[in-house]
Protein backbone atom coordinates (compact mmCIF):
# COMPACT_ATOMS: atom_id res chain seq x y z
CA UNK A 1 0.00 0.00 0.00
CA UNK A 2 1.52 3.32 -1.07
CA UNK A 3 2.06 5.60 1.95
CA UNK A 4 0.28 9.05 1.57
CA UNK A 5 3.00 11.78 0.92
CA UNK A 6 1.59 14.92 2.74
CA UNK A 7 -0.90 16.42 5.39
CA UNK A 8 -3.22 19.04 5.08
CA UNK A 9 -2.55 21.81 7.73
CA UNK A 10 -5.09 24.12 7.15
CA UNK A 11 -4.75 25.09 3.62
CA UNK A 12 -1.28 23.68 3.13
CA UNK A 13 -0.64 20.66 2.19
CA UNK A 14 2.62 19.49 3.85
CA UNK A 15 4.88 16.94 2.74
CA UNK A 16 5.07 14.38 5.73
CA UNK A 17 9.29 14.10 6.34
CA UNK A 18 10.10 18.09 7.26
CA UNK A 19 13.34 19.07 8.48
CA UNK A 20 14.54 19.47 11.71
CA UNK A 21 16.70 22.18 12.63
CA UNK A 22 17.68 21.89 16.51
CA UNK A 23 21.03 20.07 15.93
CA UNK A 24 21.57 20.46 12.34
CA UNK A 25 22.00 24.69 12.57
CA UNK A 26 23.70 24.46 16.22
CA UNK A 27 26.31 23.93 17.66
CA UNK A 28 27.57 21.26 20.91
CA UNK A 29 24.81 21.54 23.81
CA UNK A 30 22.33 23.50 20.98
CA UNK A 31 24.75 25.95 21.91
CA UNK A 32 25.84 28.97 18.91
CA UNK A 33 26.42 28.06 15.63
CA UNK A 34 27.27 24.90 13.65
CA UNK A 35 30.60 24.62 12.66
CA UNK A 36 29.89 24.79 9.53
CA UNK A 37 26.75 27.11 8.65
CA UNK A 38 27.00 27.45 4.77
CA UNK A 39 26.65 23.86 4.64
CA UNK A 40 23.68 23.63 6.53
CA UNK A 41 22.46 26.20 4.77
CA UNK A 42 22.89 24.18 1.41
CA UNK A 43 21.51 21.01 3.21
CA UNK A 44 17.98 23.08 4.05
CA UNK A 45 18.56 24.05 0.50
CA UNK A 46 18.46 20.85 -1.23
CA UNK A 47 15.67 19.95 1.01
CA UNK A 48 13.51 22.37 0.06
CA UNK A 49 14.21 21.22 -3.41
CA UNK A 50 13.76 18.34 -3.04
CA UNK A 51 9.86 18.30 -1.79
CA UNK A 52 10.26 19.02 2.10
CA UNK A 53 8.17 22.11 2.80
CA UNK A 54 8.01 21.86 6.01
CA UNK A 55 11.01 23.59 8.25
CA UNK A 56 10.73 23.85 12.02
CA UNK A 57 13.30 25.95 14.40
CA UNK A 58 13.05 27.62 17.63
CA UNK A 59 14.13 30.88 19.54
CA UNK A 60 15.70 28.48 21.98
CA UNK A 61 18.25 26.99 19.35
CA UNK A 62 21.30 28.96 19.97
CA UNK A 63 19.56 30.35 21.40
CA UNK A 64 18.30 32.65 17.98
CA UNK A 65 21.29 31.48 16.02
CA UNK A 66 18.97 28.24 14.04
CA UNK A 67 16.52 30.81 13.43
CA UNK A 68 18.77 33.68 11.54
CA UNK A 69 20.09 30.54 9.62
CA UNK A 70 16.88 29.30 8.46
CA UNK A 71 15.63 32.33 7.23
CA UNK A 72 19.13 33.10 5.39
CA UNK A 73 18.44 29.69 3.87
CA UNK A 74 14.85 29.79 2.78
CA UNK A 75 14.67 33.16 1.75
CA UNK A 76 14.54 32.57 -1.88
CA UNK A 77 11.57 30.32 -1.87
CA UNK A 78 8.99 32.63 -0.44
CA UNK A 79 5.88 31.08 0.69
CA UNK A 80 6.83 27.56 -1.16
CA UNK A 81 7.51 26.45 2.48
CA UNK A 82 5.53 26.71 5.69
CA UNK A 83 8.14 27.86 8.50
CA UNK A 84 7.49 27.07 12.19
CA UNK A 85 9.60 28.20 15.05
CA UNK A 86 8.66 27.86 19.18
CA UNK A 87 8.60 30.20 22.21
CA UNK A 88 8.35 29.58 25.61
CA UNK A 89 11.55 28.13 26.78
CA UNK A 90 14.82 30.01 27.74
CA UNK A 91 18.19 28.54 27.01
CA UNK A 92 21.07 29.94 29.56
CA UNK A 93 23.57 27.83 29.07
CA UNK A 94 24.55 24.92 26.63
CA UNK A 95 22.70 21.57 27.13
CA UNK A 96 20.31 23.90 29.95
CA UNK A 97 16.60 25.06 28.99
CA UNK A 98 13.94 26.47 30.97
CA UNK A 99 10.19 26.54 30.57
CA UNK A 100 8.81 30.45 30.61
CA UNK A 101 5.06 30.74 29.80
CA UNK A 102 4.20 33.72 31.00
CA UNK A 103 2.82 36.13 28.31
CA UNK A 104 4.72 38.87 28.50
CA UNK A 105 7.76 36.51 27.96
CA UNK A 106 5.98 34.98 25.20
CA UNK A 107 5.21 38.77 23.34
CA UNK A 108 8.91 38.93 23.89
CA UNK A 109 10.01 36.08 22.47
CA UNK A 110 7.37 36.00 19.42
CA UNK A 111 8.35 39.74 18.62
CA UNK A 112 12.64 38.60 18.45
CA UNK A 113 11.52 35.78 16.35
CA UNK A 114 9.53 37.96 13.87
CA UNK A 115 12.52 40.05 13.35
CA UNK A 116 14.94 37.30 13.05
CA UNK A 117 12.55 35.78 10.53
CA UNK A 118 11.97 38.51 8.92
CA UNK A 119 8.43 38.23 8.93
CA UNK A 120 5.12 40.33 9.85
CA UNK A 121 3.56 37.01 10.14
CA UNK A 122 4.77 33.43 11.65
CA UNK A 123 2.86 30.16 9.34
CA UNK A 124 3.00 27.75 12.81
CA UNK A 125 3.79 29.20 16.65
CA UNK A 126 4.70 26.59 19.13
CA UNK A 127 4.65 27.07 22.72
CA UNK A 128 7.26 25.43 23.33
CA UNK A 129 7.07 23.74 26.81
CA UNK A 130 4.41 23.77 29.55
CA UNK A 131 5.67 26.55 31.71
CA UNK A 132 4.62 24.19 35.56
CA UNK A 133 4.17 27.90 36.94
CA UNK A 134 1.71 29.11 34.46
CA UNK A 135 -1.83 27.37 33.41
CA UNK A 136 -1.37 26.58 29.90
CA UNK A 137 -4.60 28.12 29.10
CA UNK A 138 -2.77 30.99 30.00
CA UNK A 139 -0.01 30.93 27.70
CA UNK A 140 -1.95 29.31 24.66
CA UNK A 141 -4.33 32.74 25.44
CA UNK A 142 -1.64 34.87 25.02
CA UNK A 143 -0.95 32.82 21.57
CA UNK A 144 -4.30 33.42 20.63
CA UNK A 145 -3.98 37.57 21.27
CA UNK A 146 -0.86 36.90 18.63
CA UNK A 147 -3.32 35.13 16.39
CA UNK A 148 -5.99 37.82 16.54
CA UNK A 149 -2.94 40.77 15.83
CA UNK A 150 -1.70 38.91 12.45
CA UNK A 151 1.26 37.94 14.09
CA UNK A 152 0.68 34.33 13.99
CA UNK A 153 -1.29 32.05 11.31
CA UNK A 154 -1.41 28.71 13.05
CA UNK A 155 -0.95 28.06 16.66
CA UNK A 156 0.80 24.96 18.05
CA UNK A 157 2.44 23.16 21.87
CA UNK A 158 4.82 21.11 22.27
CA UNK A 159 5.94 18.91 24.54
CA UNK A 160 2.57 18.11 26.04
CA UNK A 161 0.12 15.33 27.50
CA UNK A 162 -3.46 14.75 26.42
CA UNK A 163 -4.75 17.19 29.30
CA UNK A 164 -3.15 19.55 28.20
CA UNK A 165 -4.00 19.31 24.70
CA UNK A 166 -7.50 19.36 25.68
CA UNK A 167 -6.95 22.46 28.09
CA UNK A 168 -5.54 24.57 25.54
CA UNK A 169 -8.15 23.66 23.34
CA UNK A 170 -10.53 25.49 25.55
CA UNK A 171 -9.24 28.91 24.49
CA UNK A 172 -7.70 28.49 20.62
CA UNK A 173 -7.54 26.31 17.99
CA UNK A 174 -4.79 24.29 18.30
CA UNK A 175 -3.76 22.85 14.60
CA UNK A 176 -0.18 20.56 15.65
CA UNK A 177 1.30 19.27 18.32
CA UNK A 178 5.22 18.62 18.36
CA UNK A 179 6.08 15.77 20.80
CA UNK A 180 8.97 12.79 20.98
CA UNK A 181 7.74 9.70 19.25
CA UNK A 182 9.86 7.22 17.70
CA UNK A 183 9.63 3.28 17.56
CA UNK A 184 11.34 3.48 21.09
CA UNK A 185 9.96 6.14 22.50
CA UNK A 186 5.80 6.01 22.54
CA UNK A 187 5.09 7.64 25.71
CA UNK A 188 2.75 10.36 23.93
CA UNK A 189 1.22 7.11 22.11
CA UNK A 190 -2.43 8.73 23.15
CA UNK A 191 -1.42 12.35 21.76
CA UNK A 192 -1.08 10.69 18.87
CA UNK A 193 -4.33 9.05 18.80
CA UNK A 194 -6.25 11.92 19.70
CA UNK A 195 -4.54 13.99 17.26
CA UNK A 196 -5.11 11.46 14.68
CA UNK A 197 -8.94 11.56 16.13
CA UNK A 198 -9.20 15.01 15.77
CA UNK A 199 -7.23 15.61 12.01
CA UNK A 200 -4.53 17.95 14.31
CA UNK A 201 -0.90 17.36 12.94
CA UNK A 202 1.57 15.34 15.02
CA UNK A 203 4.86 16.76 14.70
CA UNK A 204 7.52 13.80 15.80
CA UNK A 205 11.01 15.36 16.92
CA UNK A 206 13.41 13.00 17.32
CA UNK A 207 11.85 10.23 15.10
CA UNK A 208 15.23 8.38 14.74
CA UNK A 209 15.23 4.92 16.99
CA UNK A 210 18.43 3.31 17.25
CA UNK A 211 17.78 -0.09 18.70
CA UNK A 212 15.21 -2.30 19.80
CA UNK A 213 13.78 -2.81 16.53
CA UNK A 214 11.67 -5.85 16.26
CA UNK A 215 13.81 -8.59 14.54
CA UNK A 216 11.71 -9.34 11.76
CA UNK A 217 11.70 -5.50 10.53
CA UNK A 218 15.18 -4.63 11.69
CA UNK A 219 16.00 -8.22 9.39
CA UNK A 220 14.10 -7.00 6.43
CA UNK A 221 15.35 -3.53 6.46
CA UNK A 222 18.66 -5.47 6.25
CA UNK A 223 18.01 -7.27 3.04
CA UNK A 224 17.03 -4.69 1.73
CA UNK A 225 19.93 -2.27 2.23
CA UNK A 226 18.09 -0.12 4.10
CA UNK A 227 19.47 2.06 6.70
CA UNK A 228 18.10 2.78 10.51
CA UNK A 229 17.61 6.41 9.68
CA UNK A 230 14.96 5.02 6.49
CA UNK A 231 13.49 2.29 8.40
CA UNK A 232 12.64 4.77 11.29
CA UNK A 233 10.91 7.25 9.21
CA UNK A 234 8.94 4.56 7.33
CA UNK A 235 7.85 3.43 10.85
CA UNK A 236 6.03 6.99 11.62
CA UNK A 237 4.92 7.18 7.93
CA UNK A 238 2.96 4.00 8.79
CA UNK A 239 2.33 4.70 12.43
CA UNK A 240 -0.74 7.15 11.61
CA UNK A 241 -1.68 9.74 9.04
CA UNK A 242 -1.28 12.72 10.74
CA UNK A 243 2.05 12.25 11.65
CA UNK A 244 5.08 14.70 10.35
CA UNK A 245 8.60 13.64 11.29
CA UNK A 246 11.30 16.30 11.06
CA UNK A 247 14.73 14.64 10.85
CA UNK A 248 17.83 16.97 10.92
CA UNK A 249 20.94 16.15 9.01
CA UNK A 250 24.26 18.31 7.97
CA UNK A 251 24.37 15.74 5.30
CA UNK A 252 22.76 15.70 1.91
CA UNK A 253 23.49 11.91 1.48
CA UNK A 254 21.77 11.21 4.47
CA UNK A 255 18.53 14.03 3.65
CA UNK A 256 18.45 12.01 0.64
CA UNK A 257 18.22 8.89 2.21
CA UNK A 258 15.22 10.41 4.32
CA UNK A 259 13.19 11.23 1.83
CA UNK A 260 13.55 8.11 -0.27
CA UNK A 261 11.68 6.33 2.71
CA UNK A 262 8.00 7.56 1.57
CA UNK A 263 9.07 4.64 -0.75
CA UNK A 264 9.68 2.10 1.87
CA UNK A 265 7.72 -0.98 1.94
CA UNK A 266 7.50 -2.97 5.07
CA UNK A 267 5.25 -4.33 6.93
CA UNK A 268 5.85 -3.85 10.56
Amino acid sequence: METHKTFKLADFEINRIGFGTMRASTGAGIWGDNDNKENTIKVIRTAIENGVNFIDTADSYGPYTSELLVQEAIRPFGDKVMLATKGGAVKYTPGAILANGHPYYLRTALEGSLKRLERETIDMYFLHRVDPNIPIEESVSALAQFQKEGKIKHIGISNVTVEQLEKAQTVAKIEAVQNAFNFNDRRYAEVVQKTTEQNIAFVAHTPVAVNNWDDTAFSKAKQGNISVNQLSLAWLLNYAPNMISIPGTSSEKHLIENLASYDINIKF
